[in-house]
């Protein structure tokens, strides 16, 4: 049987999952830009949709599952404030021009 874990060991593990998240996000960003420069620039036939999947479907869920457990976290405290939506706003936007870049990619193809 497991015995729960400790403050510190508890805290080592939420930032060495973070890292992971933040490092899984980078490659696949970058995988989904390959993908795209192929298309674009040269003589790929096939663009390769799974990064760019998998990519928003990670973001997504990491996004509304952090908004669902801060909501519960927070019920009913009077001296809760929003916390900085810039980085949200970055990710969401970089996500969102990634998608765009791999429809344009996908039309581009098939236009041919």
């Amino acid at each position: 049987m497991k015995k729960p874990l400790d403050e510190m060991e508890r805290s080592i593990k939420l930032k060495s999952q973070s890292f992971a998240y933040r490092i899984t996000t980078i490659i696949l960003s970058a995988w989904a830009l390959y993908e795209i420069y192929l298309v674009l620039f040269t003589s790929a036939q096939q663009f390769n949709l799974m990064p760019v999947i998998v990519l928003t479907v990670a973001n997504n869920v990491q996004y509304f599952s952090e908004l669902v457990l801060k909501r519960k976290m927070v019920l009913g405290d009077e001296e809760y404030k929003e916390s900085n939506k810039i980085v949200r706003a970055i990710i969401t936007i970089l996500t969102i021009l990634i998608i765009i870049a791999s429809v344009v990619a996908f039309i581009f193809i098939n236009r041919n």
